[in-house]
Parts: C-alpha cells; structure tokens; sequence
C-alpha cells in the first residue's frame, strides 16, 4: 500500500521514519519492521507533536509540549528584550505554541500552571535557573486590557474556547466521518451524541461538560449562545432544541415536557399536527390539570407566532456571530469577561498609538506602583532601609510619587514641560491623580488630550531612563537636557505617525500647539 501510495504523487517513502506496531500481532510485526525496515511503534506515539494513546489526565503526557516550549524560549535572549518587546514575545510566539495540543484536549490544572510559570518567568526577563522579581501578578497580567491587564491569554479559558470548536461542529458537522466514528462510539438521540457513560474517553467526558454546561465555574457558556435559526423546521426538535426564546421548550415548560408522549417531534411535525390549544399536537400521558393546562395555552400562543418557511432550511447559529458561526475569540471573552469593568479614564489613557509599546507597558507598570524603586527594594528585602534614599541626592526615600513628582531635581521637569506648552497647573500628590489632570487640563479637547497623553507618557520615560543612567553607568543630565529629549521624541513620534506633516523641528520647539492646530 505505502508503495503504491508513493508510485501514484512520484514520491518516495521513508521506511526509516515509518513506524509499525497499531493493532498488528507481535508475532507478524518483528517480521513486517524487519522486511521494510520500519520502527517497531508502541503507544503512545508522538504524531504531529502530540501524544497519541497517552493519558492527557497525566503530566507526562504532556512533556512534548513542555520541551517544545522551553526549546524555542532557549534562542530568546530575554535581557536584549525590554518590556514591551518581550511582552509582544508573549503574545504572539509564545502563545501559539500549544494551541495545536489545547485545541484537543483538556489540559490539567498542572500543566496550565507550569506553562503560565514559565511565561511568567520569561515575562520579567528570568528563567529556571535565574529567576527574576516579578512585580505584577501573572492573574493580572492576563486580563484584558478593559480590565486593566495586559490582555495576555488565560491558559485555563483559552483551552475551553477551543474545545468549544469541537461542540460547535457536533452541531453543523453531523456528516463528517469523525462525527459518525462518535456516533458509533456513543451512541445518539434527538440528532445529539449520548454522555456514553464510564465507556466515555476523557476527551469526549471533557467536550460533553462544554457542550451540557456542567462545569462548575464555565457554566453553560455554550448551550446559552447557540441557537437554532428557524426554517422549515424539519431538523428542529420542538422540545430540545432551542429555537424559541433563551432556552429550549422542555427547560421552560420542564412540566409539559415530562406529561409528552412525543418528545421527539421536530417543529414542522408539531405545527402540522396543530398546535393550537386543543391541536392533535399535544399528546400527554395522562389527564391535565388546571394549572397545566394554563401552561399549555402559554406555549401554544408562544408558537402560533411562528412562520415556517417551506423553501428555507433549518441552520445552527452561534448568537455572538450569526452569518460567521463559533468563533474562539468570542467563547474566551465570554469565558475572561467580568461583571465590571474599570473605569474609563487611567487605563485607556495609557495605551496612545502613537507611543511606543515599551513606554505604553512602562506606564503601565509606573500607576501600579510596580517599578524597582529602591524603596521597593527595600519592600522586597532586596536593599537595607538606609539605601532608599532618592538617587538625586535630595535626602527623602526614592518612591514613586517622590522620584516622579516631588524630587527636587526630577520634579522640575514636568513644571519646565508645563511652560514650553503653556500648561498651567498644581502638582498632586499621587501620580495617578497628576497623570489625569495633566490629560484632563481644563476640560481639554480630544486633540488637545490625546498630545498631553503623549506628552505625559514621554516625560515619566525620560526621568526614568535618566535615573537609571545615574545608578548603572555613573552619568546625570541636566533638567534642560531632559527637556530637550522630551521634545525631541515628541517630535519625531507625531512625525512618524503623520506623512503630510508639515512643520519643521524648530516651529515644534517653540509652539507644539500651533504645529497641531490647536488653539
């Protein structure tokens, strides 16, 4: 077979990598491997990196991954990185590495957790064997940005929303051949693959918990956004699925459904039947009573509004994206989303697209109060109380709000900044307060704010690319030559995001408004 398979494309078959040992007597495959010499395989077997016959319950089944992973992080050299590069790393490499292997099964909660540690630890520039502080919790890190995180995917989440893929094609994939290897495997009922009991595989038991909505934390995520879209209604169950409001009639109206006789009924053998009340269609077990029969008249004026369109047919649609169908992006943030969001204001304002990601991250981590300040040393055990002192000279503890905002050499230069911009205002004591007063002057235009956004952004980076100067390399600048940087980045950032810009270095030195238009 495999020479025939290789004479009809002209290629040629590597028996060297070719491997025997599926479901074939021992004593026919000594003989078989030795003939053409393959392999002699066993289970598991490594195909297409993953584990095949394995157990994905046990850790060993996923050291593929894991090696996988530490592999390609090895060619990283994390300290030539900043910040903002590595969390780019992040999320884009990084997090597409396991995809392929969390698209098939249910990871343990200890793989999430050894993967998300070894993010973590390339995340602040670190490895095993050299471990690095990690100033924002890897929980926080994670969350969307809407929420304040760095928008970094949540393992655990992810992994549900791509085996939610495989529930989504139980529904318009009934003629694919996996499909009826299942149905053969489990059974099916209503169109819907049975539970199939303790005969169930650990990758179907985990699909069959998304698909039902039996997980504890996830609920029904699924089940609550798919939906049938009405057509003829020849391949819509009146009870089970739902087509008819949010959930299905038998959820409804559980009392009715129970009394039924024809549970079975598709939508378009119901209305032919006569649904109105006191229609063939309603078929009970047993006598009604009162208070069941008012439910009857309920459902049955619920469903005369129904129109059946003969030429149509009936479709599964997922409700976040009804012409494209199931998407994973849309299962994750439904999976990730909480019930109230941050306040827009601090954290929109961080993020500026006209400003580098490495400074967009530093800001980020500046409003939380999660920069190696030495009083943060201190914090950290890393430096003794007497060391905290401003690297400035000043005498005070170099904190935030101190190196930032009150330092007497530092400080002067947003109050410099504030005279080449005609800017005037008081200096807050918390750096969140003067980041959205300065942003925020005087009921300012969304123009005139998204400038003192950047203006911002590039201050706090100068003062602390200057004070990192001073304790590594020995070197301090002047105020007036901190200013100049900031004008000079200023510049050349509207520059590059702006082809027709018109004016020159020396007009933006003089009046940046005037070369923005605005007054």
């Amino acid at each position: 077979m495999w020479t025939l398979f290789a004479e009809m494309p002209g290629l040629k078959v590597n028996f060297n990598k070719s491997m025997l040992g599926i479901n074939i007597p021992e004593s026919w495959l000594i003989e078989a491997a030795s003939i053409l010499n393959c392999k002699v395989g066993k289970v598991p077997f490594l195909y297409l990196g993953i584990s095949i016959g394995g157990d994905p319950r046990r850790l060993a089944f996923w050291d593929p991954v894991l090696k996988s992973i530490k592999f390609r992080l090895s060619g990283w050299q994390s300290r030539f990185l900043s910040f903002g590069g590595r969390l780019v790393l992040l999320k884009s490499a990084l997090t597409s590495m396991h995809v392929y292997a969390l698209s098939f099964f249910k990871a343990p909660s200890g793989i999430i957790s050894i993967i998300e540690s070894i993010f973590n630890q390339k995340n602040w520039g670190g490895s095993e064997e050299n471990r690095k502080i990690s100033w924002v919790a890897w929980s926080s890190i994670c969350l969307c940005k809407e929420y304040e995180g760095l928008g970094v995917r949540q393992l655990r989440e992810f992994n549900s929303a791509l085996l939610g893929k495989w529930c989504w094609r139980m529904l318009v994939d009934r003629d694919g051949f996996w499909y009826r290897v299942l149905a053969a495997q489990y059974g099916e009922e209503a169109r819907r693959l049975e539970v199939g009991g303790r005969s169930g595989s650990f990758w179907w038991k985990e699909l069959v918990k998304i698909r039902d909505g039996l997980r504890v934390v996830d609920g029904g995520w699924f089940t609550e956004r798919v939906s049938k879209r009405m057509g003829d209604g020849s391949s819509t169950f009146f009870w089970y699925d739902r087509w008819l409001g949010d959930v299905p009639l038998r959820t409804r109206f559980s009392r009715l459904f129970d009394l039924a006789t024809n549970k079975m009924c598709t939508v378009v053998d119901m209305c032919a039947l006569g649904w109105e009340v006191g229609g063939e269609a309603w078929c009970w077990r047993r006598r009604l009573w009162v208070w069941e029969e008012e439910l009857v008249v309920e459902c049955s004026h619920l469903v005369n509004n129904v129109v059946l369109h003969t030429d149509v047919l009936d479709r599964w649609q997922w409700d976040l994206n009804i012409v494209g169908g199931y998407i994973v992006n849309d299962a994750y943030h439904i999976l990730t989303a909480q019930t109230d969001p941050s306040d827009v204001g601090l954290n929109d304002l961080v993020w500026h697209k006209q400003v580098p990601l490495k400074v967009s991250s530093f800001a980020w981590r500046l409003l939380r109060d999660r920069l190696p300040t030495k009083l943060n040393l201190v914090r950290q055990g890393l430096l003794t109380a007497a060391a905290a002192r401003c690297i400035a000279g000043c005498g005070h503890d170099e904190s935030v709000t101190h190196l930032f905002l009150h330092c007497d050499t530092f400080g002067l230069l947003c109050q410099n900044i504030r005279s080449w911009i005609g800017v005037e205002g008081v200096e807050p004591y918390e750096i969140s307060d003067h980041f959205f007063q300065f942003t925020h002057y005087t009921g300012s235009s969304k123009k005139r704010t998204s400038f003192l956004q950047l203006i911002w952004l590039l201050c706090v980076w100068v003062v602390w690319n200057d004070r990192n100067n001073i304790v590594f390399n020995k070197t301090q600048t002047t105020i007036d030559e901190l200013l100049e940087k900031v004008k000079f980045h200023s510049f050349w950032w509207r520059k590059a995001n702006n082809a027709n810009y018109l004016y020159g270095s020396q007009r933006w030195w003089s009046d940046p408004l005037l070369c923005l238009g605005i007054d």
